[in-house]
């Protein structure tokens, strides 16, 4: 599947972060859905079967954080891409799954975006030899 074919949810409560993400995701020709906290995500992935990948913060308001999201969203959608965005130095990767990726704020764009492409591919490359097979 290509980026422009692909579907990513951003959350993210940082308005200009979310802002400058989206755009470059955007830009790459992901087509960008965006909340703010955990249950207008949650809206998002009850609406869109098509969503093929996960940026979210962990600290977020609301009372959920982006780890419950992340937990759900496995859940829904465990071959999607995920990525995880912290500002915190304590997240472990231990603790998320083994597909997630982590990336400490300030991240790089451009290694948040190349990580999506991967994880994508690997899945539908994935998708491809299975259906081969059957």
């Amino acid at each position: 599947m290509a980026a422009s074919q692909s579907t990513i949810l951003v959350v993210e409560d940082e308005p200009l972060i979310s802002l400058i993400l989206i755009e470059a995701l955007q830009d790459e020709g992901y087509r960008v859905l965006a909340a703010s906290n955990v249950l207008e995500a949650i809206g998002h992935i009850a609406r869109h079967a098509e969503i093929d990948g996960l940026v979210t913060d962990v600290d977020l308001p609301g009372g959920l954080s982006g780890i419950d999201l992340l937990k759900l969203f496995s859940n829904c959608r465990p071959d999607a891409a995920r990525i995880v965005v912290s500002g915190r130095g304590d997240l472990q990767e231990a603790t998320l799954p083994a597909t997630c990726r982590t990336f400490a704020k300030p991240y790089r764009l451009g290694d948040v975006i190349a990580e999506l492409d991967n994880q994508i591919k690997a899945k539908d490359a994935g998708l491809s030899a299975r259906s081969v097979r059957s």
